[in-house]
């Protein structure tokens, strides 16, 4: 599991953000760090959402309770994707036994 994370520090200075933004983005549940041996780590998967949401913060100038709302779209935006797929596959089941 070490293997994937990646210190805050180092995220820190190759994205050239403050270590502050990345704690509001967990208070506001965005994304979670891991403290080992007391060094805040990101995971991989954690990243990647760190990264989404330093686009949308710099690129269109979204705050942080924008970023909130973006992301909740974003998770509802998939799970109704999930269920048109899941919806799909059952209609195609049924297709296939008529």
């Amino acid at each position: 599991m070490e293997n994937n994370l990646i210190s805050i520090d180092d995220v820190c200075t190759y994205h050239q953000v403050k270590i502050n933004f990345i704690q509001s983005l967990e208070d506001f549940g965005l994304i979670h760090t891991t403290i080992v041996k007391k060094t805040v780590f990101l995971n991989s998967d954690e990243l990647t959402k760190l990264e989404r949401y330093l686009r949308l913060s710099n690129d269109l100038e979204i705050n942080l309770e924008g970023l909130h709302a973006v992301a909740h779209l974003l998770n509802q935006l998939n799970e109704m994707q999930n269920e048109i797929n899941s919806l799909k596959n059952e209609l195609n089941y049924y297709k296939q036994i008529n």
